[in-house]
């Protein structure tokens, strides 16, 4: 008891004392937001909330009031990750320093507002990915790897699969969890799409695997994955779906210069450098239920990443103390 009233002190303290606020502003469409001084780093999106790192800290905001909370303080930039989210929680890791570090997995739930240690350990994991309100992590490496699942409420963990050479992607949506594994350097990449609710495991290998190509990893959204693919030599991006369900494949565009997508299960968005020969990009997205693609925004140069959810998207520009995230609601 002494230690939870200790720790809501603690996060009131943090809340209330910490230079961290970000600064928000409301825009026809939704918002611009910016972090004074430390900037934003790799921000994401799910449901009602962006989550961001800014130096030391994990920052989360509701989108629908503009309020924003502080949900982590590593003391430095160089202790912590940035965040995944769900709508229902965002999570990160965190270092300590010392001899023996350790790796600690933080969670966040939007609901309670509660923040909680999910995992201490000294072992090596990878970014963890949420779905829900359960967090998936890769444990290990080598011979030695395993796929674990946690349950954020009761923290209760299992292995959902341990074996060589699993990763470096690991995904997860709903009730689906899918991650990477080859059985030697040079062979094709295969995922390994694990149904939580039925058991069932389906492998297949990622489409359009040839010499030479470089692969971004995948978002996996609603039965579906969505992709980049670039080749080395013509340095030509392409964007690619896959529905696990009808196992059909599509091509959504091949340019040059396209940042990497986002995907919500409904709509892939993407940007590209406008067509006018400007230095400004624009935002683009399209629909998997059909139509053609449309533009959405179009904003200076140097988008870093594009976000979607369900009526918003969302985009990551600059570098450093000058970087943004813009905010908007899609075209109907």
């Amino acid at each position: 008891m002494v230690g939870a009233i200790l720790g809501v002190a603690g996060f009131a303290f943090e809340q209330a004392h910490s230079d961290w606020r970000p600064l928000a502003t409301r825009t026809v469409l939704g918002w611009r937001v910016s972090q004074p001084i430390l900037g934003i780093n790799e921000p994401v999106m799910a449901g009602d909330h962006l989550a961001w790192q800014s130096g030391p800290y994990t920052i989360t905001m509701d989108l629908r009031s503009g309020r924003s909370r502080l949900i982590g303080n590593a003391g430095d930039a160089q202790s912590l990750t940035p965040p995944a989210v769900s709508p229902d929680a965002t999570l990160w890791l965190q270092y300590t320093p010392g001899a023996q570090e350790k790796t600690l997995i933080y969670a966040y739930d939007f609901s309670s507002h509660r923040r909680q240690l999910l995992l201490e350990t000294e072992a090596q994991l990878d970014m963890p990915v949420v779905a829900g309100d359960t967090v998936y992590w890769l444990r290990g490496q080598g011979s030695a790897t395993a796929v674990v699942g946690c349950d954020i409420v009761s923290g209760r963990r299992r292995v959902l699969a341990s074996g060589s050479g699993l990763g470096p992607f690991l995904l997860a949506d709903g009730a689906l969890v899918a991650w990477s594994h080859r059985g030697q350097p040079t062979a094709p990449l295969n995922l390994t799409v694990l149904d939580t609710g039925s058991g069932t495991t389906t492998d297949f290998a990622l489409p359009g695997q040839t010499p030479g190509a470089i692969f971004v990893p995948p978002t996996l959204a609603n039965g579906a994955l969505v992709w980049m693919r670039v080749d080395r030599q013509s340095t030509a991006a392409t964007i690619c779906t896959y529905d696990l369900r009808t196992l059909a494949a599509r091509q959504i565009v091949t340019a040059r210069a396209l940042v990497a997508p986002g995907f919500d299960g409904a709509t892939v968005v993407w940007a590209q450098p406008a067509q006018d020969g400007g230095t400004s990009e624009v935002v683009m997205g399209e629909r998997l239920a059909g139509g053609a693609p449309f533009p959405i925004a179009r904003v200076p140069d140097g988008v870093q990443s594009v976000m979607v959810s369900g009526e918003r998207v969302a985009w990551w520009v600059g570098r450093g103390s000058s970087s943004w995230v813009g905010v908007s609601r899609l075209p109907r």
